[in-house]
């Protein structure tokens, strides 16, 4: 009796596992999904299948972004959940008293790394182990999501929204925290394998606005991040490297070969340590000068530096180059 508990407590926890990975591939696979089933409908034109699968992607981008039900709040809780377990996740916050919840805050979020997986796992209100005064904190990402169907109304109910420059300023306006990834999908196009390789020098813009609302700057890396999918990245000499640049301004990204567990969506299963610095403080400035910009964008780079090489070792990258470019 006791070996048929054993086995069957095994079998639910191994079933509590393929439903945990299926809930965390959900935000890529389904952006892979739709573009494969898009594909093939515009294949199978005028096949009234192919016609009625388009048309509901139509009317899916329609349909106005609001609360989202009761039952797609329960998944996101579970999604989120899920994903903690699956990357074990840990969070390090060098200084919890210094993040006051009167107070706004920009925060940096480095690598980019193929995907960002830690901005959806991490920054929204089912993540219990966000700082507390972080818990109503809104993600900034490409505005190329709110394009996708099926992508749009997940993506805005977590939490996430565009990056454009009135969102940033409006939200900020509204005492929102923000996160962002400063070098964006730039990185993607120096990443490289083995490194964890930071656009910063000319990214001038999120101190600016930060400026612009007196928001504190908040230094923060995902450790593990970089491992959660592989990748091949399109570039020469098969393809021009001003074509692949042209296609990340028309599209907002780049069109990365990405690949997880067993060649799927499921990410590779990699501890990962996000770790906050100390806020860096800003004061408001209505019109400050590049000086004054170039002064605060230094210091948030020094600040992400030292937390690299501070927390590299116990997060298990002791042997990986960390560059800011």
């Amino acid at each position: 009796m006791a070996d048929l508990l054993a086995v069957l407590a095994s079998c639910k926890e191994m079933l509590l596992e393929v439903i945990r990975m299926l809930a965390v591939s959900f935000w890529v696979g389904q952006i892979i999904g739709q573009t494969i089933g898009t594909i093939v409908a515009l294949y199978f034109l005028p096949n009234l299948l192919a016609v009625s699968f388009l048309a509901f992607q139509i009317l899916n981008v329609l349909w106005p972004l609001g609360k989202a039900p009761l039952l797609m709040e329960k998944f996101l809780n579970f999604s989120v959940q899920s994903a903690m377990q699956y990357f074990s996740l840990k969070v390090i916050c060098e200084d919890y008293d210094a993040i006051k919840p009167d107070q706004t805050y920009v925060v940096g979020l480095e690598p980019h790394s193929a995907l960002p997986t830690a901005l959806p796992m991490m920054f929204n209100k089912y993540c219990q182990a966000l700082p507390k005064a972080l818990q109503d904190i809104k993600v900034l990402a490409t505005s190329t999501v709110f394009y996708l169907p099926a992508t749009r109304h997940p993506w805005y109910w977590l939490g996430i929204r565009s990056i454009d420059r009135d969102t940033f300023h409006s939200l900020l306006a509204a005492q929102n925290s923000v996160v962002l990834v400063p070098g964006g999908v730039s990185e993607c196009m120096v990443m490289k394998k083995g490194q964890e390789v930071m656009y910063l020098t000319k990214r001038t813009g999120f101190v600016r606005i930060a400026l612009n609302h007196g928001a504190h700057l908040l230094p923060c890396f995902a450790f593990g991040q970089s491992d959660t999918y592989s990748w091949l990245r399109p570039g020469p000499p098969v393809i021009p490297n001003m074509v692949v640049q042209t296609v990340r301004k028309w599209l907002g990204f780049i069109p990365l070969i990405m690949w997880g567990r067993w060649g799927t969506t499921i990410p590779h299963k990699v501890p990962m340590l996000v770790v906050f610095g100390k806020p860096i403080e800003l004061p408001k400035m209505e019109h400050p000068s590049k000086e004054e910009i170039q002064k605060y964008l230094q210091l948030y780079v020094s600040a992400m530096q030292a937390l690299c090489q501070k927390h590299k070792d116990s997060a298990g990258y002791g042997g990986t180059t960390f560059k800011v470019v």
